[in-house]
């Protein structure tokens, strides 16, 4: 009997050897691009990159090219025997005009009964053969709600790249109750998109909608759905735009859909842990601003001066709430002029070492992946100190209607930190305060500078804000310069937004902690 079992799996084991197709090889994907309204080449040259990178791809990219037609889009594509080999494809086109054999071929894999994911633009992608949104991923595009991409320039070599901001409304991109579980969905939380939402309703009765969007005052409209095509598992994800690539939940989105149309298991890669930066050494001397009263209970205040000496292993910067987008448009203008005058404060700290961490509020979906991301997450959980009592007066102006001083709706606008703050290799990302004590703790940090928006609201009332820190025992001290208020002047106490703003440094001075200057915190660095 012992011979037998030792005979049979001798067979299996040369069986096995003899035979590829028992074991999983590496996913032959083809990616096609050419929508040059979002210029798809630099987002699918960087996917390609991180397929091979980070997951068990084997990735062709062809790029549409050729004249441009009357859509300012591509007309021709070649390399298109590559789909003879694929497992599945990704397809990102917009209106390109390919004919004859180079879309007799595309039809042909598309009916070969293997997969394709099929991105934004693409379900008018192909203008000789608009029926494919219909026909095969049961699609119904008929426009868009209101907004644009980027604008784009050309450089020297002919090359297209971004200019400014996506422009309309944010939308809110939502699991559908149900499909929680389906293998796309692995790993996904609901997440928004800065680029126009697609009008795809109704779609085919045989379609399975994972996924939402919605804008404000606009009905719901599918995003993201699957449908079986002759055998083959076609998927249509409405997002695409540049921006959406650096969303790791976008990413694993579309990486998810991959796998699942080529009918494959997505490989779970771990993610590493992120190196610690090297302990700075040096002091930074600190100019301080803050107030003192005359007397107890008198309400009559003097400003006052003060120098400190932090040791920059002990010190972290804090940058609250600086997103990308918000509901408020005149706090939306205030919040990229900061960012800008931001960036080089924060640059010019990093290099001293100061640990700086960015805690965009409510956007970490952006971040799931992300090293920086991972490196708040790891630092171990540790008793929190009992909170001090500190007696605080109301504020002195009144935010109580949102403070917009442009009249605009409130909704959830943001999806990630400006992209005008650079983040760096040992920064770290959070939103959550138990985080940034247990990585403080874990680092030594004493000190806490903050930054950011809005000073009445956020910078104070987060749990990663001064009211909190102080609290458990953190230094804090707020760059006046680098923050800004949600107050509208039509609002008491009826004074400018700038004096408005200076009201609120003065009460955090008053009953929380100093503030200083940008200036003077690159000073102190260098001195």
């Amino acid at each position: 009997m012992r011979k037998v079992l030792v005979a049979l799996t001798a067979f299996l084991v040369s069986f096995q050897a003899s035979v590829p197709f028992l074991a999983q090889d590496k996913l032959n994907v083809v990616l096609i691009s050419g929508s040059n309204e979002y210029i798809s080449n630099i987002s699918l040259t960087r996917y390609k990159e991180y397929l091979e990178t980070n997951q068990d791809a084997r990735v062709t990219l062809l790029k549409a090219g050729g004249p441009l037609n009357k859509s300012d889009e591509y007309s021709e594509l070649s390399g298109v025997e590559a789909l003879d080999g694929a497992d599945v494809v990704l397809t990102f086109l917009r209106r390109t005009t390919v004919s004859g054999d180079t879309l007799e071929k595309i039809k042909k894999y598309m009916n070969s009964g293997r997969g394709v994911v099929a991105l934004r633009t693409s379900s008018h992608g192909l203008q000789n053969w608009l029926e494919f949104d219909k026909e095969v991923l049961g699609g119904n595009y008929s426009g868009h709600y209101g907004g644009s991409p980027e604008r784009r320039g050309i450089d020297a070599q002919g090359n297209r790249y971004p200019i400014g901001q996506p422009q309309g409304p944010t939308q809110d991109d939502r699991i559908v109750q149900g499909q929680e579980s389906h293998p796309i969905l692995a790993g996904i939380t609901d997440f928004r998109s800065r680029y126009s939402l697609y009008k795809t309703s109704p779609v085919a009765a045989d379609a399975q909608v994972l996924m939402t969007g919605q804008i404000p005052n606009q009905k719901t409209e599918p995003l993201v759905w699957t449908r079986d095509y002759k055998g083959g598992r076609a998927v249509y994800i409405g997002l695409g735009g540049l921006q959406d690539w650096e969303n790791s939940t976008f990413r694993r989105l579309v990486t998810n859909a991959l796998f699942w149309a080529g009918k494959r298991s997505a490989p779970e890669k771990m993610l590493p842990v992120p190196p610690q930066r090297p302990k700075p050494k040096g002091t930074a001397r600190l100019l301080m601003r803050s107030r003192k009263e005359s007397g107890a209970g008198s309400n009559a205040w003097q400003e006052i001066s003060l120098k400190k000496d932090w040791k920059i292993a002990e010190t972290a910067i804090v940058i609250c709430d600086m997103w990308d987008k918000h509901w408020c448009d005149g706090a939306t203008k205030r919040c990229e002029q900061l960012a800008v005058q931001m960036n080089p404060v924060l640059r010019s700290a990093r290099e001293k070492g100061i640990q700086i961490v960015h805690a965009p509020s409510s956007t970490l979906f952006f971040y799931q992946d992300w090293p920086q991301r991972r490196r708040m997450q790891l630092a171990p959980d540790v008793p929190k100190p009992e909170s001090k009592d500190v007696k605080e007066p109301p504020l002195p102006i009144d935010d109580s209607d949102g403070g917009c001083d442009t009249d605009n709706a409130s909704y959830s606008a943001w999806t990630r930190q400006s992209p005008h703050i650079e983040i760096g290799p040992f920064d770290g990302v959070t939103d959550n305060g138990d985080e940034v004590y247990n990585f403080f703790k874990a680092q030594g940090i004493k000190n806490m500078i903050i930054m950011g928006v809005h000073t009445n609201m956020c910078v104070l009332g987060r749990s990663f804000g001064i009211r909190q820190m102080t609290k458990w025992g953190i230094q804090c001290v707020l760059v006046r310069d680098l923050t800004d208020a949600m107050y509208d002047p039509k609002d008491p106490p009826k004074v400018p937004h700038e004096q408005g703003v200076e009201l609120v440094v003065q009460h955090i001075e008053k009953y929380w902690c100093p503030s200083m200057l940008s200036k003077d915190l690159v000073a102190g660095l260098n001195p």
